[in-house]
């Protein structure tokens, strides 16, 4: 990434990212309502931006995750960042904050030390954190694969690159937006495997997350270009571990099949930032980010994937 490039004010500000047809979702036919203050009302908007490269035997992963909730009079806003690496996971950015109504409260905003750099069409092409010595750069290229969800979501894989310590890093990113209606349940979890550059996959769950079992859809690229989709992959957890901060059972390993037998998996968590969240009742909510490796299956080859699980519980 050029010099210049960093150096012009105009893309160091906002993006808008996603357009209308983010704002409905499957279980939303009707359009948003608008207040007076033309604020979109009640909607919650997610966005994630995930690089993950492999480097020697292990994975580093820098997830990015921002939220919008648009309430009478703003938008409340959350920015968090992570860096894991060598097994251990480091929050280095994490800010809350309102802004004032607005009719694309999906955009990202900057904040603090978190700068955002925007292309031509208002194109994300890099994520920027620095603060004191630390410098911690995620660049965004050109797109591999697209797909949309049953529930109004948006995956794009790309090529990217991480650059840490003055150190450029090649690898893969994520960029995947959602949104529902404050009310509504929340979204079940979602997953971005990746096998070098054989396989992409990534898996978005129909339903919240349970130890009794869930349905995916996923989508996953070929080294060949190729693309494959799965309607309905029936995921189990297959081992859970306590953690009693939130009085919950968290899955430690995931058995998947799709109903057509083409595809199926075996993952376990490797490592993971779990948090217990407020509450009132006697279990609280999960919010965990999961660096998982396994095997994945499609058709008559096997791979094996690294990559990160989003789970959450309310």
């Amino acid at each position: 990434m050029s010099s210049a490039r960093r150096l012009l004010p105009a893309l160091l500000l906002m993006i808008g990212c996603r357009s209308e047809p983010l704002l409905q979702g499957a279980d939303d036919s009707s359009p948003p309502e608008l207040a007076d203050d033309g604020n979109l009302q009640g909607r919650v908007y997610e966005r994630a931006v995930v690089f993950t490269t492999s480097v020697g035997d292990s994975t580093m992963i820098v997830p990015w995750l921002f939220g919008a909730h648009t309430k009478p009079g703003g938008v409340t806003r959350t920015a968090r960042g992570w860096l894991a690496r060598g097994g251990e996971w480091e929050p280095f950015f994490q800010e809350s904050w309102e802004t004032p109504p607005t009719r694309v409260p999906w955009r990202l905003h900057p904040r603090g030390g978190l700068r955002l750099v925007v292309g031509e069409g208002e194109a994300l092409e890099a994520l920027l954190f620095e603060e004191g010595s630390r410098r911690l750069e995620v660049e965004i290229g050109g797109t591999r694969a697209e797909w949309n969800g049953s529930q109004g979501e948006t995956f794009t894989v790309t090529d990217g690159a991480a650059v840490l310590s003055e150190r450029r890093l090649p690898g893969l990113v994520l960029d995947f937006a959602r949104a529902h209606r404050g009310e509504s349940p929340p979204p079940g979890d979602w997953m971005f495997l990746i096998s070098g550059d054989s396989v992409q996959a990534v898996l978005s769950g129909k339903d919240a997350p349970s130890a009794s079992g869930g349905t995916l859809e996923g989508w996953a690229r070929l080294q060949d270009s190729s693309e494959i989709s799965w309607r309905d992959v029936a995921v189990s957890w297959a081992e859970t571990r306590a953690f009693e901060e939130a009085r919950r059972e968290v899955p430690v390993r995931w058995s998947m099949a799709s109903g057509d037998g083409e595809m199926s998996a075996d993952l376990e968590v490797k490592t993971a930032h779990i948090e217990a969240g407020a509450g009132d009742g006697p279990l609280l909510p999960v919010d965990a980010l999961l660096e998982v490796a396994g095997n994945l299956r499609i058709g008559d080859d096997a791979y094996p994937v690294r990559g990160l699980v989003r789970h959450g519980q309310r």
